[in-house]
C-alpha cells in the first residue's frame, strides 16, 4: 500500500497553488473546496498522465482502485461558493481541501460590462501546476461548482446555488456527455497535429453531471491579459504578459531575448505566427472554433480551447453560425479576421506596456506583426492544401520550391467547387444555422487519384468525365437542381483535373507520385472522419451504454476509437471488422460509435 501511495503521490501537488496568483493578485477569486463523494472515473488519459509524470512510464492503461482513489481525491471536488457561505451550509471537516482553488478572471463577450470586472471561470477552478523534467503543465477542472464570474451570476438576484440553471450560464455544472465528447475530440485533434488543450480525466458524478479535467503547457487565454488592457491598467497588463512569455520560454516553446524592447517585439512575432497558423488549420480542416474580440475561447499561445461549441465539418460550411441564445457566432472563414484582430490587440497591449499610452486599435492596422500573421496563414494554408491532396512532407517541400504556379492554379480551381451551396438556402440546425455545400471535397480528393490509377492506368492527361467528376463528390442531401451539370461546372471540372495532374507531375514521376497520393489521400480524407454531430451522437451512445460495460471496456473502446481517427498515413490504425463484431462490450461500443460516424459523415 505504501508503494502504491508513492506511485501516485504527484497528484497531491495539485492542491490549488499556482504562479498566476503572484503574477495577477487581482486575476482570480479564491474558493475553498470539498471532496465530492460518489464519483467514479470513466475516462483517464494514460498517455498524457505519463507525459505529466503523474503515473510511471510503464503504467498499464487500466484503472486500478488505487489509481482511481488518487484521481478522485485530486479532482472530484466542489467549491464552497457564496450561496453555501450565505446559508452556513455545513460540511464535514474531513472533506475540506486544505488550500483554496482559484477561479480566474478574464474578459467575456457575454458579460454586459465588456471590461472583465466580474467575468471569468464560471464553472471551473485551477487545480495547479505539474512540473516535469521537461516542461510545466497547467491543470484545471470544469463542473466544480457555480462561481460569481459566470454571465448568469451577474443577472441573478443574489448568490447562485450550484446546479441552478434559471439564470442561463450559471449552474457551475458540466454534463457528462459534453465532457466525454470533449475528451474524444480534443485527443483526436491533438494526435492529428492540431494545437489544442487536452483532457486528462472525466469523472461521472452519478447524476448526469461530471467533472472534466483539462491540461496544457499553458492554460492562459488572451482574455486573461486583455482584461487588464481593457481596464487601462499598465502594470497589471505588463505582469500578465510577462508571466505568459516566461512560461512559453521556460517550456522551450519560444526563444525570446532578455532585453525588454526586443523581447516584446519577438514575442509578438511568435503570437502572430501561431495565430496565423491556427486560423489556417481551422479553415483548411473545416473546424469551427468561435474566435471573437475578447480572446476567451482559445489559448493565448494559439491553440483550441473549450469544445462546447467546436465543430469539425464534413465540407466547407462557411455559412454556419453557432446560436448562443443572444448572438450568433463568427463563421468558418471569418475566423481568420478575428485571429488577426487578436494579434492587433496584442500589439496594442505591448505598446501600452512600453509607453503607458493606450491607443485606439485602429492605430495598429498596419502593425508589422500582421505581416507575420498573413505570412504564417498563407504558409500553413498552402501546406494543408498539399497535405489534403495526399502529398508527403518531402513532396510538399519540393512543390513549395518549384511548383508555386501549379499550387496557385489548383487552389483557385478547388475553391470553386468547395464553396458551391445548395439551392434551398439557409437552414436552421439544432445549434445554429448553415447553408450546406453541394460538394464534399474530401470525397473527390480520396476518389480521384484512385480512379486515375485503376481506370486510366495512371496515364497523364486521361481525365474523368465532368458529370462523373461532380457525382463523385456530390452530397447525398443535394437536390436534382443542385446536381445539374452546368457549362461552367463542366469546364471547371476539366480545368481542375488539368491543374491537379500538372501539380502531381511537378512533384516527381507522374505515375509513381499518383500511386503514392492515391494511398495517402485515402487515409487523410477518410470517409468516416469525425464530425461535430457525430461526436454529439457518440457521446450520447456512450452515456446509454456505459452501465452495460466495465469502465476498462469503456476506456479501451474510447482509446481504440481515438487511434482509428489519427488520419496520418504512417500512423493510421483503422478498425478491423473483427473489432466491431461479436458480443463483447468493447465491440458493441465500437460498433455504436461507427454507426454514428456513418450517420453523420456529411454533417456539421
Amino acid at each position: 500500500m505504501l508503494m502504491t501511495a508513492i506511485m501516485y503521490e504527484r497528484f497531491n501537488e495539485l492542491d490549488g497553488d499556482h504562479p498566476w496568483r503572484a503574477a495577477a493578485p487581482d486575476g482570480f477569486v479564491d474558493y475553498r473546496a470539498r471532496i465530492r463523494s460518489g464519483g467514479k472515473v470513466v475516462y483517464f488519459n494514460y498517455d498524457l498522465a505519463r507525459e505529466m509524470e503523474l503515473i510511471p512510464a510503464n503504467h498499464s492503461a487500466r484503472l486500478t482502485p488505487e489509481l482511481e482513489k488518487a484521481i478522485l481525491e485530486a479532482f472530484s471536488i466542489q467549491i464552497i461558493n457564496e450561496y453555501d457561505l450565505a446559508r452556513n451550509t455545513p460540511f464535514a471537516a474531513r472533506s475540506l481541501k486544505l488550500k483554496p482553488f482559484m477561479a480566474t478572471r478574464y474578459l467575456q463577450a457575454q458579460h454586459r460590462d465588456k471590461r472583465g470586472m466580474n467575468s471569468g471561470d464560471g464553472r471551473s477552478i485551477w487545480n495547479g501546476v505539474i512540473k516535469t523534467s521537461r516542461t510545466t503543465y497547467d491543470v484545471s477542472s470544469r463542473g466544480t461548482g457555480a462561481t460569481c464570474l459566470s454571465p448568469g451570476a451577474q443577472l441573478a438576484d443574489g448568490p447562485v446555488a450550484t446546479g441552478d440553471e434559471q439564470w442561463g450560464y450559471c449552474s457551475g455544472t458540466a454534463d457528462l456527455d459534453e465532457m466525454l465528447g470533449t475528451a474524444l475530440m480534443s485527443e483526436i485533434f491533438y494526435r492529428n497535429g492540431f494545437p489544442t488543450e487536452r483532457t486528462l480525466a472525466v469523472i461521472d458524478c452519478g447524476d448526469g453531471h461530471s467533472i472534466g479535467v483539462r491540461a496544457s503547457h499553458n492554460l492562459l487565454r488572451p482574455a486573461h491579459i486583455f482584461r487588464f488592457l481593457k481596464q487601462g491598467r499598465r502594470d497589471e497588463t505588463k505582469a500578465a504578459m510577462d508571466y505568459f512569455l516566461t512560461r512559453q520560454e521556460e517550456n522551450g516553446h519560444w526563444k525570446i531575448p532578455q532585453e525588454e524592447t526586443q523581447r516584446y517585439s519577438r514575442a509578438i512575432e511568435y503570437v502572430a505566427r501561431s495565430y496565423g497558423r491556427l486560423a489556417a488549420i481551422l479553415e483548411e480542416e473545416y473546424i469551427f472554433h468561435w474566435l471573437a474580440w475578447d480572446g476567451d475561447n482559445m489559448l493565448a499561445h494559439g491553440a483550441i480551447l473549450d469544445y462546447g461549441s467546436i465543430r469539425q465539418f464534413a465540407a466547407k460550411h462557411d455559412k454556419y453560425r453557432f446560436d448562443d441564445v443572444d448572438r450568433f457566432s463568427s463563421t468558418l472563414t471569418e475566423q481568420r479576421f478575428w485571429a488577426r484582430e487578436l494579434v492587433k490587440v496584442f500589439a496594442q497591449a505591448v505598446h501600452f506596456i512600453r509607453t503607458g499610452k493606450k491607443l485606439n486599435l485602429r492605430e495598429f492596422k498596419n502593425a508589422r506583426c500582421l505581416r507575420n500573421f498573413d505570412e504564417a496563414f498563407e504558409n500553413e494554408r498552402e501546406w494543408r492544401t498539399l497535405w489534403r491532396l495526399g502529398f508527403s512532407p518531402e513532396q510538399i517541400a519540393k512543390l513549395r520550391k518549384t511548383g508555386k504556379s501549379e499550387i496557385i492554379d489548383l487552389r483557385r480551381s478547388l475553391s470553386f467547387f468547395e464553396t458551391q451551396k445548395i439551392a434551398r438556402g439557409m437552414e436552421k440546425l439544432s445549434d445554429g444555422i448553415t447553408h450546406s455545400p453541394v460538394f464534399l471535397i474530401r470525397n473527390l480528393l480520396r476518389k480521384l487519384p484512385a480512379y486515375y490509377v485503376n481506370d486510366c492506368d495512371s496515364r497523364f492527361g486521361a481525365i474523368m468525365e465532368p458529370d462523373e467528376f461532380c457525382r463523385t463528390m456530390i452530397a447525398s442531401y443535394a437536390s436534382r437542381r443542385d446536381m445539374r451539370l452546368t457549362t461552367t461546372r463542366a469546364t471547371l471540372a476539366k480545368n481542375f483535373q488539368k491543374c491537379y495532374q500538372r501539380l502531381i507531375a511537378a512533384a516527381g514521376p507522374y505515375d509513381q507520385v499518383l500511386k503514392q497520393i492515391a494511398k495517402r489521400s485515402a487515409v487523410i480524407n477518410f470517409e468516416h472522419r469525425i464530425t461535430g454531430n457525430a461526436m454529439i451522437g457518440i457521446a450520447s451512445r456512450l452515456m446509454e451504454m456505459r452501465d452495460k460495460a466495465t469502465r476498462n471496456d469503456l476506456q479501451a473502446a474510447m482509446d481504440r476509437f481515438i487511434e482509428s481517427q489519427i488520419l496520418i498515413p504512417e500512423r493510421w490504425q483503422p478498425l478491423d471488422a473483427d473489432e466491431t463484431t461479436g458480443g463483447t462490450a468493447k465491440a458493441r461500443l465500437l460498433q455504436a460509435m461507427m454507426q454514428e460516424l456513418e450517420e453523420s459523415k456529411e454533417t456539421v
